[in-house]
């Protein structure tokens, strides 16, 4: 089983905190990804709580049995020395915050505090009532600032700063953790897009034509499905046209990928080969060798 990596890429920055003297926040990173990358692997992270904070795009993680598909606003979490995944999906474009947090069973010590209340952070972390749940507003704010503030020498007044943002950042998890598992709730509304799109997979979708569906104006559809969903309409049309693509390439291996581009109104081939290795890291034509592999 592989352990978490650490390492630095061009597109993956991560500030390794444990090296920085902090004795409970082992590491805090952030990847922005322009298209899809390889997929991630089972691993653990021992006696180490990981959440995610997803800003952009979407991301499906594999724990146990059970497959989350996390959007732009959401967060996810793991926790100690629980394998987990992509699955078989890519790592998504979009941007995607991670922190990953040491917690032993029996914590005396957290983030400055002692004693009870040191155990009472650490007891509600290990025992959030939801793993996967929105996130408020002021979540990718206090990221975004603990990165900046990391760039800068950790002593003094800096670094009360940095623990003062870690902890109102977990509490918020907590908090929004606890409202999510209260207030569950389907929205009829988007399921009723989703469908909608679903079952036009072949025609074109424009934003008038999902709007009118719903009978609000272009600008109020795009910034309402932008806020519920996580990603921009076309985005999602365009994922959903790949997932059948998918889909068709595996369930007629003798068809060809103009075919498939011009089922799902494509306007050329070329687009399509383009669309498709965008959302997968891959051309059409290999994904049909190693789906006719399998």
């Amino acid at each position: 089983m592989k352990v978490h990596d650490i390492s630095d890429t061009s597109e993956r920055v991560i500030v390794n905190l444990k090296k920085m003297g902090f004795r409970n926040i082992q590491l805090i990173g952030r990847y922005i990804y322009s298209g899809a990358r390889q997929q991630l692997d089972t691993h653990v992270h021992p006696g180490v709580m990981e959440i995610c904070y997803c800003d952009k795009g979407q991301q499906v993680y594999e724990v146990g049995t059970q497959n989350f598909l996390i959007k732009g606003g959401d967060v996810f979490v793991t926790f100690p020395d629980e394998p987990h995944s992509t699955a078989d999906h890519p790592e998504e474009k979009g941007i995607l915050y991670w922190l990953q947090i040491a917690l032993p069973s029996e914590c005396e010590y957290f983030l400055g505090y002692n004693g009870q209340d040191a155990r009472s952070i650490t007891d509600a972390l290990l025992n959030l009532p939801a793993r996967h749940f929105k996130g408020n507003s002021d979540l990718k704010r206090m990221l975004r600032l603990l990165m900046t503030l990391l760039n800068q020498p950790s002593k003094g007044l800096n670094r009360l700063r940095i623990y003062n943002i870690l902890t109102s950042f977990l509490l918020s998890i907590i908090n929004s953790s606890r409202e999510s598992n209260k207030k569950v709730r389907a929205n009829d509304r988007v399921k009723s897009v989703q469908n909608f799109i679903t079952s036009h997979l072949d025609e074109s979708l424009s934003i008038s034509v999902l709007a009118n569906q719903q009978n609000l104006s272009e600008s109020h559809f795009k910034s309402w499905f932008k806020r519920e969903v996580g990603i921009t309409p076309m985005d999602y049309v365009l994922r959903q046209k790949i997932e059948k693509a998918k889909q068709l390439i595996s369930e007629r291996p003798f068809t060809t990928m103009t075919a498939v581009a011009y089922q799902l109104n494509f306007s050329s081939s070329q687009h399509f080969s383009s669309v498709f290795k965008k959302y997968t890291g891959m051309t059409p034509v290999t994904y049909k060798k190693i789906s006719l592999a399998t």
